[in-house]
């Protein structure tokens, strides 16, 4: 009987790192995997609602470097977990902050030119911060 409830713990624990959790850091304890994908405290995570280039495109590196770097313009980053997972990663929110200053991650990596919006995920909502250069990456067909 106990090993059934530590079981269930276990199994409630799991569950509720993986729906609607708030992941906060430090900016210095995010690694950038690429544009739309980050490490936030360890836990990997795809940026809810845009789509960047993979490795291999022209822009892969630029963009990979710009997202560091707007990650380390502010003093701490936010995630709220969908409860989604792609591969090995949970899909998040992402807001990024300084001095009581909110910004959205997603939406600023877009301006920047880095991502596109994935339509599919974003319901259109970071269509109109695409630039011309974000315009110009490739976008997969089930962000359509």
């Amino acid at each position: 009987m106990k090993r059934l409830a530590y079981i269930i713990i276990i199994l409630i624990s799991y569950t509720s790192l993986s729906h609607s959790k708030e992941i906060n850091c430090a900016s210095r304890n995010v690694n950038v995997i690429d544009a739309d994908t980050i490490k936030l405290c360890d836990i990997k995570i795809r940026l809810n609602g845009i789509s960047a280039a993979e490795r291999g495109h022209k822009t892969y590196k630029s963009c990979k470097n710009t997202v560091e770097k707007i990650i380390s313009e502010f003093d701490a980053i936010s995630c709220k977990l969908t409860g989604d997972m792609t591969y090995d990663r949970h899909v998040g929110i992402c807001a990024v902050s300084k001095k009581g200053k909110t910004e959205d991650l997603q939406q600023k990596i877009i301006e920047n030119g880095c991502a596109r919006d994935c339509k599919r995920y974003s319901k259109g909502k970071y269509k109109i911060f695409e630039t011309e250069a974000s315009r110009e990456l490739p976008l997969p067909s089930y962000c359509k």
